[in-house]
């Protein structure tokens, strides 16, 4: 299978990197100028620096979505990572699991716990730079 041809590089509904707002940063940034490995790291700073954490309408936005917004958590922050990664060509993957409320005893206040859902959703993202997977959390 070509590069070109690998379903981690495809546009999504959700990885909508072909949107003008997303092309424009990447223009803006200058990433497709860089090396691989040096536009891996821009990028994945990008999206934890320049976009602050923050709770969006729902997980399932597009990555021109979140960029509009300006923040994120782990699962939209991680869309819009993905997004630009594939943008630039670099292949990009989703992996997740279940927090369950219970593991997070201590870890939230008690006055929080209870309002806190049974469970939750945790994902990162996993870009091949260099002929290996790395994993990032946005």
């Amino acid at each position: 299978m070509s590069q070109n041809e690998s379903p981690y590089l495809q546009p999504t509904t959700m990885l909508d990197f072909g949107h003008p707002d997303v092309q424009r940063l990447v223009r803006q940034q200058g990433w497709r100028e860089l090396p691989e490995p040096e536009v891996a790291r821009a990028i994945y700073l990008f999206v934890r620096d320049q976009i602050p954490f923050g709770y969006n309408a729902s997980d399932d936005l597009s990555a021109s979505k979140v960029l509009a917004d300006g923040y994120g958590q782990c699962n939209t922050k991680g869309t819009l990572l993905m997004a630009l990664l594939r943008a630039v060509g670099i292949p990009a993957r989703l992996h997740g699991f279940t927090i369950y409320n219970e593991l997070q005893r201590g870890a939230i206040p008690d006055y929080l716990f209870g309002l806190a859902p049974d469970q939750i959703i945790h994902s990162w993202v996993e870009a091949r730079v260099g002929g290996r997977w790395l994993e990032l959390e946005g």
